[in-house]
């Protein structure tokens, strides 16, 4: 299935929506002040080393401290026996070069791992590692024969590669360029390392606009829609350089309409951040985030007699795609447990496992799917990355004692300015201002200073900001000066 990648750069955020058959399947948001760190890798300093935990605790500059376990901990090859324990590999005052697995969250800060991952268009460098492996995805046998016999001639003793799926399709010579990219990149971190003081950044990850050209745009992207300028300029310069092949697809949107909005994915994301979603049939499913586990209800809708068997499979076999692609377009992770409608075949059972083992495998975050529980519950494990879709764009509601959620102060106010600067562009004439709650005052005031400023600058001129105590947490309107 092909599939549309679309970059807005508002001013404080950006946003990458992967649209895939006219549906948003994948949403990833970076904040200015809070973006994700997965890849950044950092000259840390080791805080504490606790054996019973297994784990060590490293400052790299973040205000919390990082976790790395043993068997991140562990060089490549040190022989497992069992037996050893992190202290023998760590003492409290080392510098260590860590690259962050996971984002922190809530209380946890972010998962460390010493075993270095080098990303590319086509290939992960890993450095010390002699392996070389073949994405599963590419199964032609003569093309896992050919990037084999061309990559294992490359590569050096201290360097191993992960071949990506972008590689079945690239030519000799965009390997061999990957290759020495990744290279460079190496030695640049290499020699930050040697001239810092920890805690330091030796190697941050690529800005949203290249990142999501490197990991998303494939061969079956259509369309890349991008509606910032300098962006676009700078999507360009990358895919003449990495990509040639994804230059003609790159368009620019430069309409007074919202990027999201003009391409009808505004309501997915809304439907994203509720707790229910529709189906077809009438029935919907029911999302749960709780800090254990993420509990996921089918439910009937009342739309057939309890206990009829053909009935409750179709529901859960149409439950299954939209459960799939809400996962990765909330990034749900950690265990999640679904709970289908009750039927009593196991071959129902077992064509429902099926169907949801294949609708995942195209997430990239690898989902394990477990099978059903004696109480009839599906159990299956997400890779923990990102922060949750729920997490980034709202918060718990007030008004409703948490069991619901509203958009968040920053998010409310990144949406009134996308709104004001729209209807300012569809008629200059007027002098618009905006009218919000205390709470997006203080967020305008504060963590949305910087695009308030930003709009300011595009509009030439100050946007008066008028409080109403009336209105909602996340509520603002767009009115006449």
């Amino acid at each position: 299935m092909t599939k549309d990648i679309l970059i807005s750069m508002r001013p404080g955020r950006a946003s990458t929506a992967v649209v895939e058959g006219g549906r948003l399947v994948e949403l990833i948001v970076d904040d200015a002040n809070s973006g994700s760190l997965v890849g950044n890798i950092y000259l840390g300093r080791v805080e504490k080393v606790l054996d019973q935990l297994a784990a060590a605790f490293v400052d790299i500059g973040l205000g919390k401290s990082g976790f790395l376990g043993l068997a991140e901990a562990r060089p490549i090859n040190a022989e497992r026996n069992g037996d050893d324990s992190i202290s023998d590999y760590l003492v409290e005052g080392d510098k260590v070069v860590v690259q962050v697995q996971r984002d922190g969250f809530e209380d946890k800060g972010a998962k460390l791992t010493t075993r270095l991952a080098l990303t590319g268009r086509i290939l992960v460098m890993t450095p010390g590692d002699e392996g070389l492996r073949i994405s599963r995805r590419i199964d032609d046998a003569d093309t896992r024969g050919r990037l084999d016999s061309l990559i294992g001639g490359l590569k050096t003793e201290d360097e191993g590669f992960i071949v990506r799926t972008a590689a079945a399709g690239a030519t000799d010579e965009e390997i061999t360029g990957d290759i020495e990219n990744l290279r460079q990149s190496g030695l640049a971190m290499e020699a930050a390392r040697d001239t810092q003081t920890p805690p330091a950044l030796l190697l941050g990850e690529q800005d949203p606009t290249l990142r999501a050209l490197r990991d998303l745009a494939g061969d079956n992207v259509a369309r890349i829609v991008i509606d910032s300028a300098d962006a676009l300029a700078s999507a360009k310069s990358w895919c003449a350089a990495s990509a040639p092949a994804l230059a003609d697809k790159l368009s620019h949107h430069n309409a007074a309409k919202p990027l999201f909005e003009a391409e009808g994915i505004e309501d997915d994301i809304d439907s994203a951040l509720g707790p229910e979603v529709a189906l077809p049939s009438g029935g919907s499913v029911i999302f749960g985030e709780t800090p254990a586990l993420v509990a996921i209800d089918v439910n009937s809708g009342g739309t057939f007699r309890s206990g009829a068997e053909q009935s409750a499979l179709a529901a859960n076999m149409e439950a299954v795609g939209e459960i799939a692609r809400q996962i990765r377009l909330r990034n749900l992770s950690g265990l999640l447990v679904v709970d289908f409608i009750s039927m009593k075949k196991a071959e129902s059972n077992d064509k429902v496992l099926g169907a949801m083992k294949k609708a995942v495998s195209g997430d990239s975050m690898s989902v394990f799917v477990g099978g059903f529980t004696r109480f009839g519950l599906l159990e299956m494990t997400r890779r923990r990355g990102r922060e949750a879709l729920s997490k980034l764009l709202t918060r718990s509601c007030e008004m409703c004692e948490g069991i619901g959620y509203t958009r968040s102060p920053l998010t409310a106010s990144l949406t009134a300015l996308d709104r004001l600067f729209a209807e300012n562009d569809s008629d200059p004439s007027m002098r618009l201002s905006l009218l919000v709650s205390p709470e997006l005052a203080d967020a305008l005031d504060g963590e949305a200073l910087a695009a308030l400023r930003a709009v300011e600058e595009r509009l030439g001129r100050t946007i008066k900001i008028t409080v109403d105590e009336e209105l909602a947490a996340d509520g603002f309107d767009v009115v006449p000066e």
